[in-house]
């Protein structure tokens, strides 16, 4: 009986703790050395449509609680040929990053995201945007949520690492969409650091390094003014 009362608590703990940790497949993340993608003559542009676009965010203090929230794009290029892109770009507006699920407590959410756009953090006074390049596509089969795999050069605080991340690509008439299933990157690799267990953080101050992304964007062949 004993035995099983701690199998009980030790499985109660686990589940706590899956649920207090970013999930996702992680992000292949390399040194960046390949050059951005480029489009043939025949290729289409395809405008980033800023109101429509979002990257949705979560992360995590380890068995004890999360925070989600979004990021905005600022702009960017797509550039497609009979439905494939061949090269493509967009600007990350840093600081646009909102955490959505302090909405009702609004005091919260507005010490929450001024330490997240902090020094400790992104520093959004001094590197105000990211950048996402595309370096190379392949097509993906045997994932349901993905067609493509994306590959590309993501600048974040000056830090410029080479991802790869699964990616459904949808062209239609006149738009083309970019949806990725969740995902995790290693923030300490673009050198936000505070809280990680890297620079010594004592266990229960820890914030998880991983943080779990989403991409959705929607770009367009003509975007009415904004």
């Amino acid at each position: 009986m004993k035995n099983l009362f701690f199998l009980m608590i030790l499985l109660a703990g686990m589940f706590t703790a899956c649920q207090n940790t970013p999930s996702g497949d992680a992000a292949k993340t390399t040194e960046a050395t390949e050059e951005a993608a480029e489009a043939t003559a025949t290729s289409t542009a395809y405008t980033v449509n800023t109101e429509s676009s979002v990257i949705n965010w979560e992360g995590y203090k380890p068995g004890k609680y999360g925070h989600v929230g979004t990021i905005k794009l600022q702009g960017g290029t797509i550039k497609a040929a009979d439905g494939v892109p061949e090269s493509g770009n967009f600007v990350i507006d840093v600081t646009s990053l909102e955490c959505t699920d302090l909405a009702e407590t609004p005091d919260k959410k507005m010490k929450l995201e001024g330490h997240l756009k902090s020094g400790d953090f992104f520093e959004v006074e001094k590197f105000p945007t990211g950048k996402f390049e595309m370096t190379g596509l392949q097509p993906l089969e045997g994932n349901p949520d993905a067609n493509y795999t994306v590959k590309g050069n993501l600048t974040l605080k000056e830090t410029t690492k080479s991802i790869e991340i699964p990616a459904q690509v949808t062209v239609n008439e006149g738009s083309l969409m970019v949806a990725t299933p969740e995902f995790t990157i290693n923030r300490t690799e673009w050198g936000v650091n505070f809280g990680s267990g890297i620079i010594g953080t004592v266990k229960d101050q820890l914030i998880a390094d991983d943080v779990k992304l989403k991409i959705n964007l929607v770009a367009n062949t003509q975007v009415a003014a904004q």
